[in-house]
């Protein structure tokens, strides 16, 4: 027998788009902005333990979910620990394009697309639509020492409060054949800050003070953080001052730099350089004076003109490199303290003829680096810390750029504890390509299914 054809209703179709559609999208929505956050292992910073292809989720209510349209997070019920394996915000990339909150404002987040910002001020022929298809990127390491807790790291092996650390969680590794005094190599033992604690300006190196403006950057979201370096050359400033003999030793941490050098000095070198070879040339303080303001290199124009969307992507500059400025200017003031001489000048009727008067050459002058930490153009003196701070390394020990690089992460930057593996897939010969139909045959022999379900914090255990 035939059914009676039923009316189209608005009121049911509105009813189960609602119920299709709307609500598990919404759901959908929810459970990202406050309960998981998947990720992608892009590299092998933590391998064996993860891989290169693995697909993880994570919890963020562990540690506190965000709140929405803020830069405040609801409380965890726990706070991250020694051995948590963490998914966290890199906190030596910018927030906000060009790091000026009051210019832009975060849209949203488009995922494997990037953030989207609102430009309230563009320049003439500029959108007001922002595209940080590559940043603030996410992180994951392991968590291996918290506020309070004294560490240090000599010959690539890490020491917690005493301990040598001669074993790796889960399934990590060390690779180096060859030791260098980079930070990967050694740190000199320090204690990681806790809440309450102050840390004065003048009392650190310079090194430190950029781990101390990155705490005081991801605490104060919406405030303006600048560090800003002087060279005074016998008590004058002398901002534009060229190093003769500027060395940087080749680290990984300090390409940014060797590229500055290589292209002043239109260098052409005989040999491939290594880890721990030094390079030498002229270079100008104005330059690490900019850097340092800033923090960072925008790879694209930020003047470009035209388009839907305005790009921005940014290279990050590491504290190391200010090392390297106090190395490189207490070297000139030691050199101006050794005895020079000006002319030897030979007088037979007074002395022998092997005998030589020495005359002094003119003084050299003394330099001094002065600093001053800034917030919102007025500087600080101290900051005191407001939040629990860690410190993250790789599980790959020798190739991961972590906390040994770019200092501490705060609380705030903390996004998520890893949880478990949804996926995996191998394809580190690149012959896999999501836009060539042909390589498709190969998924089913690439999905890594023994690793599919696996409990992070239960790897290796």
């Amino acid at each position: 027998m035939e059914q009676p054809k039923k009316s189209f209703s608005i009121k049911g179709f509105l009813k189960s788009m609602t119920r299709e559609i709307i609500v598990p999208v919404v759901l959908a929505l929810i459970v990202i902005q406050y309960v998981i956050q998947a990720f992608q292992i892009p590299s092998g910073s933590m391998e064996d333990s993860l891989l290169t292809g693995d697909f993880l989720l994570g919890l963020k209510f562990t540690y506190g979910s965000p709140i929405p349209f803020s830069n405040q997070k609801f409380p965890g019920y726990t706070i991250p620990k020694a051995g948590d394996v963490l998914i966290f915000r890199y906190p030596g990339e910018p927030e906000y394009p060009d790091n000026n909150p009051d210019r832009y404002t975060h849209l949203f987040n488009a995922l494997m697309f990037g953030n989207y910002y609102w430009d309230h001020n563009p320049e003439d022929g500029q959108p007001h639509l922002i595209h940080y298809a590559d940043g603030p990127k996410d992180y994951i390491k392991r968590c291996v020492a918290v506020s309070g807790d004294t560490v240090s790291i000599h010959g690539g092996r890490l020491t917690v409060n005493g301990v040598r650390q001669d074993t790796i969680p889960a399934k990590g590794k060390w690779t180096a054949a060859v030791r260098t005094k980079s930070p990967r190599d050694e740190r000199e033992t320090f204690v990681i800050p806790s809440v309450g604690d102050t840390l004065f300006v003048d009392s650190l190196p310079l090194e430190k003070l950029w781990w101390l403006r990155s705490i005081v950057l991801q605490e104060n979201p919406n405030d303006h953080v600048e560090l800003e370096i002087s060279l005074l050359r016998d008590g004058v400033e002398d901002n534009n001052f060229e190093f003769e003999d500027y060395r940087v030793p080749v680290e990984n941490d300090r390409n940014l730099v060797l590229n500055a050098l290589f292209t002043r000095n239109r260098m052409i070198l005989q040999h491939q350089p290594r880890q721990g070879d030094t390079l030498s040339g002229n270079m100008s303080f104005a330059y690490f004076k900019e850097l340092s303001k800033i923090g960072f290199l925008p790879v694209i124009d930020p003047h470009m003109k035209g388009g839907f969307t305005r790009q921005v992507s940014y290279i990050s500059f590491e504290g190391s490199s200010l090392q390297d400025l106090e190395g490189n200017v207490a070297r000139l003031n030691a050199e101006a303290m050794q005895p020079a001489v000006d002319s030897v000048s030979q007088d037979s009727s007074s002395v022998s003829n092997d005998s030589a008067s020495v005359v002094a050459a003119p003084a050299k002058p003394k330099f001094e680096i002065r600093r001053r930490l800034l917030v919102n153009g007025n500087p600080i003196d101290s900051y005191v810390v407001k939040t629990p701070l860690f410190f993250m390394m790789g599980d790959n020990r020798d190739n991961s750029a972590d906390s040994r690089y770019w200092g501490f992460v705060t609380l705030r930057n903390v996004r998520a504890k890893a949880f478990v593996i949804y996926f995996s897939f191998e394809n580190d010969d690149g012959k896999f390509a999501l836009g060539n139909p042909f390589t498709w045959w190969r998924i089913p022999f690439s999905i890594r299914y023994s690793r599919i379900g696996k409990i992070i914090h239960l790897i290796d255990k």
